[in-house]
């Protein structure tokens, strides 16, 4: 395994370039919570030090998150320290939907626009 990258069945985490944040490739699913909940860890910890633009995930290259991973993403959120988010960057369609369904104006959540 290359230093820097997780991976489970079908779900690959590593450090986004020129920016603070994760690419998440693949899906999550049962199978693959403990490394998607190993990545959402790690978003807390380092969003802590970013102030302005906030901690991204970059997810355009996620097929599917599962509503235990979407719970998982709103858990992380709310440790994040006050006045910091994450920022998911072209998140699945239904996570988006879950993501509204459950956790509407999540102050810690942002959909990227782009």
């Amino acid at each position: 395994m290359e230093r820097g990258t997780e991976t489970a069945a079908a779900l690959t985490v590593c450090p986004l370039t020129g920016t603070p944040g994760l690419k998440a490739t693949g899906e999550v699913t049962l199978g693959t919570h403990g490394v998607w909940e190993a990545a959402l860890e790690r978003a807390v910890r380092e969003g802590a030090d970013v102030c302005c633009g906030g901690y991204v995930l970059e997810l355009s290259a996620l097929t599917f998150v599962d509503v235990g991973g979407a719970g998982a993403l709103a858990a992380a959120a709310r440790r994040m320290p006050a006045g910091r988010r994450i920022v998911l960057h072209r998140p699945p369609p239904a996570l988006r939907r879950v993501l509204e369904m459950f956790w509407p104006d999540h102050p810690a959540i942002e959909v990227s626009k782009s």
